[in-house]
């Protein structure tokens, strides 16, 4: 028996990007009632960093409305059109949420199955990493992992686990 998390399905219900879309409103600002939504019991995430992230995102958008008012020589369109593309495909917020979501549920899975054994499960992403792709069916100790690194460790990883344990459910409430 085994408890495999594969992020993506994670993502799909804790984190889809629908939802996280609608976190931007028209001013750039997140919006705490889409971000209480974010999480379920079965995976305690920390809405405070990922609002953080998010706000720090949106800045970065807000720095990118503002360049492009300076090079459309001060025309309030440009402007407007960088906000109306930002806010109709947020496509970096969508990524960074979802990243820093991933991430906390990876260091849970380290804090409560640690010095267990685990299996390194393959990537969906549309480019894995060459040094993950080597890793992947490798059985490691959770906590120590494979020359150190473990799925979830690096920002975007989107590499799986299947935790060798009795259990077959994953609980990190």
């Amino acid at each position: 028996m085994s408890i495999i998390f594969d992020p993506t399905k994670m993502l799909q219900k804790v984190a889809p990007k629908a939802k996280i879309k609608r976190m931007v409103s028209g001013n750039f600002s997140v919006k705490r009632t889409i971000l209480s939504t974010i999480g379920s019991k079965n995976f305690p995430i920390d809405k405070k960093s990922i609002g953080k992230v998010a706000r720090k995102t949106l800045l970065g958008y807000q720095k990118r409305v503002a360049k492009a008012v300076v090079e459309g020589s001060f025309e309030r369109a440009a402007g407007d059109a960088a906000e109306k593309a930002i806010i109709s495909n947020p496509k970096q917020l969508i990524q960074r949420v979802q990243n820093e979501v991933i991430f906390q549920v990876h260091n849970a899975i380290k804090d409560k199955y640690a010095g267990r054994k685990a299996r390194w499960l393959p990537s969906d992403a549309d480019e894995p990493r060459p040094e993950h792709q080597a890793n992947y069916g490798k059985t490691y100790i959770i906590g120590e992992g494979i020359d150190g690194v473990e799925p979830g460790d690096e920002p975007g990883c989107k590499c799986g686990v299947e935790i060798l344990t009795d259990e077959t459910q994953l609980d990190l409430s």
